[in-house]
């Protein structure tokens, strides 16, 4: 049988193994990590300044750092090995596992936008189960009892700039109008959007119409049946004419379209390997936190690595 003709350049790995298998180590020292509690008093005495009711007996750094465990574990076992850290002497005192469950909820997962370099940008959206039955549930109840939400984020190839969690995707934003609220949240944080890269599934006039307007580039490849009118957008049909002359193939060595790939698709296979594809959460409103709250501290460890 005759080989496939490999298409496009061949792999080069220009990779710093020993830089990167450093960055890999050092991801892991997170868990161990406890210079938050030489400011433990300076953050209480901020975070309960002005506070009515009773005052906080723990800082926000105390949960961030229980939220690790409790993403691997459970709030019980975030509990347990605090206790010990607490046995040990390393930290002033352990909250209880019900604390530790209504702080983790109450987390400010916010993401930062990088200041003083240009973004290349991808979109793009995969399913997560919202529960986790084992054989003889799945095999009793069936599909009746499987639910999905959607986890829809914007990327670079080194870190996720914003995440949306989307349940009910009947009456729910689109894809293409989570990335053009992600991109806009950006750039009105200052970030410097240059080009974005996303596939037939953003190929909407209204997105492209966003991107002129932002003077951003575009490598979103052209639905098969696209039409060469305008329509309504003028930098679709020039995109159009572009994908169209040129075939995919040439039109994807040309504007990098491969890029789209470490900056999502990768993102979502780290994160699934890394914290599962399944939400442990009971109500609907704790899956959209519990979801989001595994790509944010998927992109905290990575960041952690590289300091």
């Amino acid at each position: 049988m005759a080989k496939n003709k490999r298409w496009g350049k061949e792999f080069i790995d220009k990779r710093d193994h020993k830089k990167y298998h450093n960055e890999l180590l050092k991801r892991y020292e997170i868990y161990l990590d406890l210079n938050w509690v030489a400011s433990w008093d300076e953050e209480l005495t901020k975070m309960n300044n002005n506070k009515r009711g009773a005052p906080y007996e723990y800082p926000n750094s105390m949960i961030n750092f229980q939220s690790l465990f409790v993403e691997k574990f459970s709030t019980r076992g975030a509990e347990s090995l605090t206790r010990k850290l607490e046995e040990y002497g390393l930290i002033p005192k352990c909250n209880d596992h019900a604390t530790i469950h209504r702080r983790v909820l109450k987390m400010g997962l916010k993401f930062s936008t990088p200041k003083g370099v240009e973004i290349h940008e991808g979109t793009d959206g995969s399913g997560f189960k919202m529960t986790n039955p084992g054989e003889y549930f799945q095999n009793r109840y069936g599909k009746a009892r499987r639910k999905f939400a959607r986890v829809v984020i914007t990327a670079t190839k080194d870190e996720i700039l914003e995440v949306t969690v989307v349940v009910n995707e009947k009456g729910s934003l689109s894809e293409p109008e989570i990335a053009e609220k992600h991109i806009a949240s950006v750039v009105k944080n200052e970030g410097n959007v240059v080009k974005s890269y996303n596939d037939c599934a953003f190929d909407t006039k209204k997105l492209f119409n966003f991107l002129e307007k932002n003077n951003i580039e575009s490598a979103i490849r052209i639905r098969s049946d696209a039409s060469t009118k305008a329509r309504g957008s003028f930098r679709r049909k020039k995109e159009v004419l572009k994908f169209k002359k040129a075939g995919y193939r040439d039109w994807a060595d040309e504007t990098e379209y491969g890029m789209r790939w470490p900056m999502t698709e990768g993102h979502f296979s780290a994160i699934k390997r890394g914290y599962g594809d399944c939400a442990s959460a009971k109500l609907t409103q704790n899956v959209l936190i519990e979801l989001k709250r595994k790509v944010w501290i998927y992109n905290g460890v990575r960041k952690y690595g590289k300091v």
